[in-house]
């Protein structure tokens, strides 16, 4: 079935397995807004039907002969730049090998279910079909015709010295007389990965504040994100596994299938791990991290809601500035997707909407 008036997302699906590269091709097309141009069973296949057919995205699995897909994401990235959705296993090293590839241009991940039989993969088929239309919408912004993703995207993201971040660091009067920040908070959704590796790459080692992130993730990753965000911050960054005391210079990453929250004790800050709520739609959820500091230390607090689908986090954020914290956004031209920044954003709890090149800075600017 067709769709009118608007082209459908014409898909290449990489895979290895036969079975995969039958099935994952009948539960895209159950949407009348996606087409399956092609299938390749290993990267060096995929690298020559970009080519050819110049799909909208590609899904893409990791491990596969001939050619692996990290390889062929290079290729891909630097030949025929597009739009891609990997497709892992959680496994240790497949969970690895999945945070270098958001880290190689990757705009998304899902994980591949445990098994091949029909009702595993059946389950994925909502998650898959809104994630291509995610990673389809996100590429319009870095893969327009004609032009260099991979060069696009690093111009946006790792430049230094930009206009947008030097107006940041000379923002300390936007927010005024305050009290001490103790805490900097940070949650992302869809594209913080690499987001969250622009700004802790850009945090110093003696940042006088503590750290807590929220990235939504699926189960299995968070150790791996952990240690991709360890690698590439001056931070010490590392998922949190029970009750941690904040304190200055260490970032504190929520464990996926968990909520991460702040609190009080013997008068100073700590975090821990807990499973209630269970009713979320994350979990980890920013809004339980956000609301649990709105309670614990809100003027002592930068949160930071970052690239996202959804709103999660918007009603914690927009607490944390009613009782005095300092609150910034990522803006819409550098997030993969403007959904928790814009909540935000319009439940009026942000008083500072930044590229994400530039919150690293800002955040500085409020620890002066």
């Amino acid at each position: 079935m067709k769709t009118t008036g608007q082209r459908r997302i014409r898909v290449l699906v990489v895979d290895d397995s036969s079975f995969l590269r039958r099935s994952i091709p009948l539960l895209l097309e159950t949407d009348p807004g996606i087409v399956v141009v092609g299938t390749a069973a290993n990267g060096l296949e995929a690298v020559r039907m970009v080519r050819e057919l110049r799909p909208d995205v590609i899904t893409l699995d990791i491990v596969m002969p001939v050619m692996d897909g990290l390889s062929a994401l290079k290729r891909i990235m630097a030949e025929s730049p597009t739009p891609v959705l990997m497709l892992s296993h959680g496994t240790h090293e497949g969970a690895r090998q999945t945070i270098q590839a958001l880290s190689l241009g990757a705009v998304d991940f899902l994980a591949k279910p445990s098994g091949e039989v029909s009702l595993d993969i059946a389950r994925i088929r909502k998650e898959l079909i809104e994630k291509v239309k995610t990673v389809h919408s996100a590429g319009a912004k870095w893969f327009d015709a004609g032009g260099s993703a991979s060069e696009k995207f690093r111009q946006m993201v790792f430049e230094a010295g930009s206009e947008s971040a030097a107006a940041a660091r000379g923002a300390t009067g936007t927010f005024g007389a305050r009290q001490k920040i103790e805490l900097v908070a940070i949650a992302a959704s869809t594209g913080g990965p690499m987001a969250l590796q622009v700004v802790l790459g850009s945090l110093p080692r003696e940042l006088p504040a503590g750290l807590v992130i929220v990235q939504h993730i699926s189960r299995g990753f968070s150790g791996a994100l952990a240690d991709r965000l360890n690698s590439v911050s001056p931070l010490e960054i590392r998922k949190c596994t029970g009750d941690e005391w904040i304190v200055p210079g260490l970032g504190l990453l929520a464990p996926d299938g968990r909520h991460l929250k702040v609190g009080r004790r013997e008068g100073k800050l700590c975090a821990s791990v807990v499973d209630e709520p269970a009713n979320t739609l994350h979990k980890p959820s920013a809004d339980v991290l956000f609301s649990s500091i709105a309670e614990a230390c809100p003027a002592a607090t930068c949160a930071v809601i970052m690239t996202g689908m959804g709103d999660d986090g918007a009603g914690g954020i927009k607490a944390i500035y009613d009782r005095g914290g300092v609150t910034i956004a990522q803006d819409e031209a550098t997030s993969v997707v403007f959904g928790m920044p814009k909540s935000a954003i319009e439940k009026g709890g942000i008083q500072m909407v930044v590229p994400v090149e530039s919150i690293a800075a800002a955040i500085l600017d409020v620890l002066k």
